[in-house]
């Protein structure tokens, strides 16, 4: 009598193989688009806080009274505020902030306002 074997389900170790090297090649691939993600993300959390951190002061200029320029440090961020006279009725109020980047290249916001004489 003849035996024949019965057909098993499942993969061989070469397909297993092929399909562990085809995912490590494609989450290779990902790898870079991670990096430039958390990148952007830093960069958009430093530009973020910097922001708030201009608008914050501005406000506080706007209810000084009188406002006087100055400068102060919070965190890794410097902070610049100018006070100018533009008429008797009318204040220009510019503030800056200057931060740096993880790599320490540097950047700075700069918002303008005016106030006027109450």
């Amino acid at each position: 009598m003849i035996m024949r074997r019965k057909k098993q389900a499942g993969f061989t170790l070469i397909e297993v193989m092929a399909g562990m090297v085809i995912m490590a090649v494609g989450l290779l691939l990902l790898l870079p688009m991670m990096v430039t993600s958390i990148q952007a993300n830093n960069i958009a959390k430093n530009s973020t806080e910097a922001s708030m951190l201009l608008k914050d002061k501005m406000e506080n200029l706007k209810n000084m009274n009188p406002a006087v320029s100055g400068a102060d440090t919070v965190g890794t961020t410097t902070r610049n505020w100018t006070v100018t006279p533009v008429s008797a009725n009318l204040t220009q109020l510019t503030v800056t902030v200057h931060w740096a980047d993880e790599r320490g290249n540097p950047h700075s916001n700069t918002m303008m306002s005016y106030m006027s004489a109450h």
